[in-house]
């Protein structure tokens, strides 16, 4: 029976220093067996349970100093897989001990992390022989393999590690890279580095700014890079419509290239498009991303340019009614910026554009004879394509030239007339303001003596400026004059309304001008250029056509008949061209009072000649008397045309007898005049 006591007493001895060397807190006693605790024995909190009651509780579960070793670190490692771990990232390191430890407060590690070592506050593994420390890489930690500083990296700050006897534990790591560290036991890759973002263009090459496909866009980029011992993995590349944007296409993982084409895409011409990239290093860390400056869809080539411009710029601008604009150009118009100017005055407009087209509507009565200038800056299609900047220049109409010749004439006379006749205010004159020849219409819907007027002045500016002495083709028939002294008269055409004469002749020796009769009802023109020698004159009567003919006075200096063209033109009451034409007349030089002239040569022997003047057509009666006052001979006595005459007398008498010698006396006598002079016949 003793045997088995001492057995069970053995066993519980060996029981109990299991128990202690084991971190153990209890032990279970048999019944009989007997126990012996040391009174000197490390405090340390224990029960002794005896058949499943406990019979003992207190400090003396123990054995005495230096029974047991102390607790020391025996390997570091983490409970992560080998690999690449990017900011974020967790990293469990754990360091296992000889025998559990207890720990208080927070405990650090320090490890290598690159410029800046992490510090790691304990995170579990009390009463136990694994502490485990939780590190989390943060921006800017890098480690090609993650170890800790040094064998001191461990440091208690202010807590503790302790056995479960209350003993110090080691706390000395193993040698860095050595047997049994944390690089030794992992391979554990820390990048907390963000690649660089680069540069990214549209299209393969250099940036591009259009593209004329839509189907497709290239980008390609540079200067991505990754500081860490990672590297780049991949690029991801998005499209948008948007800068940064992903509205087309999200990002899309495109490998570890520097290029990409986006295929079968459904662009719009005009529309921008923009290109993203981001770069991930092998640890997962993803750049910023970087964007292009966009590349526009243009399926036109080169810049927009004008096609057509309506009315032709050859055309003149009506004054009559407002003028509408139109321009059309080789693709639709994204923007532009349009200035009308005048030479004249300021001109109001409004404009429209519609895809392709740019409408100009003139909001202002415009000036005769003026220029307007259309300027288009800023040209830009949908592309932004921006065209170099182009003026449009108009003339507008010559007020009064209703068929555009340059010339206010008697074909726009007649015009005027058609339009008087007709109630036709197309083709009002008047009101009108400003100075001949740019005038301002204010139409009144009326014609009255200010459209005469109008005319009247463009008229008369035309003749000065305009054409003239412009010799005309024949048409319809001839023109008929006569000549009756100093008075050329015309013969007015059959049916004409309207009739416009021109005389060209040499201003130093003729002179015309004309016989005016002043007639309410007709429009009466004259022009006389005596410095050109050129006088106009132009006629309408605008309630009934009763012209028959018209007068003019003429003047020769001179006794010598002198040339004078003669142009013409007649239209009738509808504005039809009768007749025209040019005529070549000899005028005949006529004097401008009744004279008789000394005969020539005085004294005289055997013949002598008498000069007299008939201003107009005359029954002459020149007679040569004695000094007895008996008629001689009567050298004259007939109807006698206007002019310079001459007659010759051979000293006979009406009887053809020679007369003798003397004083002689000769008188011309007619309707309106007599005068009597000396003369001397010698033998």
């Amino acid at each position: 029976m003793q045997t088995v006591r001492n057995i069970k007493k053995l066993i519980v001895s060996i029981s109990l220093l299991a128990a202690i060397l084991t971190g153990q807190s209890s032990i279970e006693v048999p019944i009989g067996a007997s126990i012996t605790i040391p009174t000197d024995a490390y405090v340390c909190a224990g029960t002794i349970t005896v058949n499943g009651t406990v019979t003992y509780t207190g400090n003396s579960l123990c054995v005495e100093p230096g029974v047991g070793a102390i607790a020391s670190i025996v390997k570091a490692s983490a409970t992560n897989e080998n690999g690449f771990y990017k900011i974020g990232d967790q990293i469990s390191v754990t360091l296992e001990f000889t025998r559990d430890v207890v720990v208080t407060g927070t405990p650090q590690l320090s490890l290598e992390t690159g410029t800046i070592d992490s510090i790691v506050n304990y995170s579990a593994g009390s009463q136990s022989v694994t502490l485990t420390f939780n590190y989390v890489v943060k921006e800017g930690d890098s480690s090609p393999d993650l170890e800790y500083v040094s064998t001191t990296a461990l440091s208690l700050n202010g807590g503790s590690i302790k056995d479960l006897v209350d003993r110090d534990a080691e706390i000395a790591l193993p040698e860095p890279g050595a047997a049994n560290s944390l690089s030794a036991n992992k391979d554990i890759v820390v990048d907390g580095i963000i690649p660089t973002n680069g540069t990214v263009n549209d299209g393969i090459g250099e940036d591009i700014q259009f593209s004329g496909d839509e189907t497709k866009l290239l980008f390609n980029w540079t200067g991505f890079d990754d500081a860490s011992s990672s590297g780049i993995k991949r690029y991801f590349l998005a499209l948008g419509t948007t800068s940064g944007g992903t509205e087309i296409k999200p990002f899309e993982d495109v490998g570890n290239v520097s290029n990409h084409t986006f295929n079968d895409l459904t662009l719009s011409h005009g529309s921008t498009y923009y290109g993203t990239v981001k770069a991930e290093d092998k640890a997962g860390n993803v750049s910023l991303v970087s964007v292009t400056n966009g590349v526009t869809v243009d399926i036109y080539a080169g810049p927009p340019s004008i096609t057509t411009i309506s009315p032709d710029v050859a055309n003149v601008l009506d004054l009559n009614s407002l003028s509408t604009i139109n321009i059309d150009f080789s693709e639709p118009i994204g923007s532009l910026n349009l200035d009308v100017t005048s030479t004249v005055n300021t001109v109001n407009f409004s404009y429209d554009l519609t895809s392709q087209n740019l409408a100009i509507s003139i909001l202002s009565s415009l000036a005769s004879r003026d220029q307007l200038s259309f300027k288009i800056n800023d040209l830009k299609d949908l592309a932004g394509i921006t065209a170099a900047d182009q003026t449009i220049t108009y003339n507008t109409a010559t007020l009064a030239d209703f068929n555009q010749d340059s010339n206010v004439d008697a074909g726009d006379l007649s015009s005027f007339v058609v339009a008087w006749n007709g109630d036709d205010f197309t083709k009002e004159l008047g009101p009108s303001t400003g100075t001949v020849p740019n005038l301002i219409l204010s139409p009144d819907n009326k014609y009255d003596l200010e459209d005469v007027m109008g005319f009247t002045r463009m008229w008369h500016w035309s003749r000065k400026n305009g054409v003239s002495g412009k010799l005309l083709t024949h048409f319809g028939e001839e023109l008929n004059y006569t000549q009756n002294g100093s008075i050329i008269s015309i013969d007015w055409q059959e049916g004409a309304a309207v009739g416009q004469f021109e005389f060209i002749y040499e201003p130093a020796l003729v002179r015309i001008n004309e016989d005016k009769t002043p007639n309410k009802e007709n429009v009466e023109l004259a022009y006389v250029d005596t410095i050109s020698g050129s006088n106009t004159f132009a006629y309408a009567n605008i309630s009934n056509n009763k012209y028959l003919n018209k007068s003019f006075i003429t003047k020769v200096n001179g006794k010598e008949s002198r040339p004078v063209d003669l142009i013409y033109q007649f239209y009738s009451i509808d504005g039809q061209l009768i007749a025209q034409g040019s005529k070549s007349m000899l005028l005949k030089a006529i004097p401008e009072e009744f004279t008789l002239h000394q005969n020539y040569p005085n004294p005289f022997n055997p013949v002598t000649t008498i000069n007299y003047d008939l201003p107009q057509q005359t029954h002459v009666n020149l007679m040569i008397y004695d000094i007895l006052g008996r008629e001689v001979v009567k050298l004259v006595s007939e109807e006698t045309p206007a002019g310079y005459q001459s007659v010759i007398w051979n000293t006979r008498n009406n009887f053809g007898q020679p007369v003798s010698a003397g004083i002689y006396f000769y008188q011309i006598q007619t309707k309106d005049f007599v005068k009597t002079r000396k003369m001397v016949l010698l033998k």
